[in-house]
Formats: C-alpha cells, sequence, structure tokens
C-alpha cells in the first residue's frame, strides 16, 4: 500500500477523545496495556501539547473514577500515571527531533533510576531491607492465594507455581530476576511506542518533513563493547556459583538480560530487512513477526548479537529494484 494515497486525518475532538478513551482500555487490559502510551504519544503530536496533555490529565481523572467506583485488582491510577510519563517523555522526543536511539537509552536509563531512588527513599524512610519488604509481600501474596483457594476461587496448586517452599527463597529469587526483567520491560515498552508513533507520524503527517522516522529505531546498532559485557554475563551465568553463591549467577542473568534486549532491538531490524529481502509481505510477514517476537525472541537477540560481526544489512540488499516496503 503506497504512502502517496493515505490522507492527512482530520484533527476533531472526537479524534482526540477517542485516543484519550483507548489509552485507558487498553491500561485496563493485561497483554495490550503494553501500547497504552502510545494513543497518549500520538495526540499529543498531532493535537499539540495543551491538548494532549491536557487530555492525559482527563484520563488520569477518569482512572481515578474507575478506580474509586469499581473495585479493581490492581492500582490503576498509578499504573495509567506511569504510562503517562511514558508518554509524555516519548512525545518530547519526537517532537524535538532528537535521535530515536540516543534518546531510547537516555529515558529508559532515567526512568530505571527514577524506579531505583523511589525504591531506596521507601527503603530508608520506613527503615527496612529490599530482603525484609519482599518477604513480607512474597507472605501477603500466598496468603491471599491460599484464601482463594479455600473459598474456591483459585483450583491451581501452590506447588505448580514454585511457591510451596520457604518463602525466604522465593523472595531471594524475586530480588534476583526482577531487576533484569524491569530492565527488559522498560526499554521494550519504550522502543515499541516511540516506534509506533515515529511510524503514525509519518503516516498521518505525509507532508511534514521529520528529521527521523522509524527507520532510525529498525537501524540499531550496538558497540562492539557489547560484546564483552555478553561474554562477563556468559561467564558469570555459567560459573557464578563459584565466584558468589549468593550474586554471581544472579549478576550474570542480569547482565546478559539487560545488554539481550539491546541486541534484541537490533536482532528486530535484521529480521525485517530478510523480510524485504525475500519480499515476503501480508498476513505471512505479519505471522513470522509475532511468532519470532513472542515466542523465540532470544534468537532474535542472537542474531543482533551476530551481525556484529556478519552486517547482515549490507549482505541481504534487495534483488528487486522495484519492491515497495509494507507499512
Amino acid at each position: 500500500m503506497p504512502t502517496e494515497i493515505l490522507q492527512a486525518p482530520k484533527l476533531s475532538t472526537s479524534r482526540m477523545l477517542l485516543l484519550g478513551s483507548s489509552s485507558v482500555v487498553l491500561c485496563l487490559s493485561f497483554f495490550m496495556s503494553l501500547f497504552t502510551p502510545f494513543p497518549l504519544a500520538m495526540a499529543t503530536v498531532l493535537y499539540g501539547r495543551a491538548r494532549g496533555y491536557g487530555m492525559a490529565v482527563v484520563a488520569i481523572l477518569g482512572c481515578a473514577l474507575i478506580e474509586q467506583f469499581i473495585t479493581l485488582d490492581f492500582p490503576l491510577t498509578a499504573i495509567y500515571t506511569s504510562f503517562v510519563v511514558f508518554s509524555v517523555l516519548i512525545t518530547e522526543a519526537v517532537l524535538r527531533h532528537w535521535r530515536p536511539a540516543r534518546s531510547l537509552i537516555i529515558i529508559g536509563t532515567l526512568f530505571i533510576s527514577l524506579i531505583g531512588i523511589c525504591g531506596l527513599a521507601h527503603l530508608t524512610v520506613n527503615k527496612t531491607t529490599l530482603m525484609a519488604e519482599t518477604t513480607t509481600f512474597v507472605a501477603s501474596q500466598i496468603k491471599v492465594l491460599e484464601e482463594a483457594k479455600k473459598a474456591g476461587h483459585f483450583s491451581q496448586d501452590l506447588a505448580d507455581l514454585g511457591l510451596a517452599r520457604p518463602v525466604a527463597d522465593i523472595a531471594q529469587e524475586a530480588i534476583s530476576t526482577i531487576p533484569g526483567y524491569l530492565f527488559m520491560g522498560v526499554f521494550f515498552l519504550l522502543w515499541v511506542n516511540m516506534y509506533l508513533v515515529l511510524k503514525g507520524r509519518r503516516l498521518l503527517q505525509p507532508g511534514h518533513k521529520h528529521a527521523y522516522d522509524e527507520n532510525a529505531l529498525l537501524n540499531f546498532k550496538m558497540p562492539l563493547a557489547g560484546v564483552y559485557v555478553v561474554a562477563i554475563g556468559l561467564a558469570l551465568a555459567i560459573w557464578g556459583q563459584e565466584v558468589s553463591p549468593l550474586w554471581g549467577e544472579a549478576m550474570g542473568l542480569l547482565l546478559l538480560r539487560s545488554i539481550g534486549v539491546f541486541y534484541f532491538f537490533q536482532g528486530f531490524g535484521v529480521a525485517l530487512v530478510f523480510l524485504n529481502h525475500f519480499q515476503i509481505v501480508g498476513f505471512f510477514r505479519t505471522l513470522f513477526v509475532m511468532a519470532v517476537v513472542f515466542f523465540v525472541p532470544w534468537m532474535v537477540a542472537l542474531l543482533g548479537l551476530f551481525d556484529t560481526w556478519f552486517d547482515f544489512n549490507q549482505k541481504l540488499k534487495k534483488k528487486v529494484t522495484n519492491f515497495k516496503e509494507p507499512l
């Protein structure tokens, strides 16, 4: 589908409200909540900061009302506000024409640092430790599950969930694994939404010239120094118990997950070049991308790692000159 036939949308108030309400609906979902910042950022890019940020404030108030009158199992307002922060950071990076890859790294690092500072402040104010807080939280959640099981609302055995063991062991495992997944989650969320905003801006504002589009994220390249981080992380993941039974293996897995998300971005760009090279479009293209991203993301990361030496983008040149890359 060529971009020339796309027309810029009419910037009506109803469309803006639709974007705001869709972001709330996405936040209420489970898996699709990943895309919550996108409608908010897109609305601000199309309608301007005043209307876009004003709509975000109204949406936060709407979430507070929903949480007030409807019993939910999660703090909707707090989670949605976090997504609004992501949206604002992405929007400012796009509107100010900052380099997308650099903005991604800076914003993600700042957000993770903010989480760490808030966590440290919480522990300091309450005069407690991370282990004690985590143990208390895990114990309370296990108690909730046990009560739900007795009431018949929960049928799965706790042993199947890995919870039929000492609470301290579960808490220690959580402390070891959650930072890595948090790091991956923050950067993956930023990358996906920034990619959608850059692509959406290009398609919905065809008459405008922009310094960067989504290709700036697809051409993501890791420096050679990243290979050394992978080597250290792999060594600690294998022999970390000999270095330190407490943190050796956990540190190795943290390094692999942290650096792996960036190689995933690089590998994803290579995978799309591969699809373009063989002119795979339409349903099969979508199916391939979804299957690889959601079922074997580690293969995409490995592809990005090997791209450091082989530079697949140069080797997989498009043979057909009239091939038009799908939108």
